[in-house]
């Protein structure tokens, strides 16, 4: 997904992981981290807050009303 904003980049990881998006993204920010990539880094934290706000405005699912 490279060349992606992070917003794009959030819901393509949403639509592969469902439920684990945050998951993989934390995985991927710490893969970046431990590799001393510092561009993957800010991308991957980038897509970490966008999912967040992804989630936070997503609308309520039918049973949770």
């Amino acid at each position: 997904m490279p060349g992606s904003d992070p917003q794009t980049t959030a819901q393509s990881i949403i639509r592969l992981h469902g439920l684990r998006a945050q998951a993989v993204a934390t995985e991927r920010l710490n893969e970046a981290r431990l590799a001393g990539d510092t561009l993957a880094l800010e991308r991957w934290q980038a897509v970490h807050v966008a999912l967040r706000e992804l989630r936070n405005t997503a609308p309520a699912e039918a049973g949770e009303r």
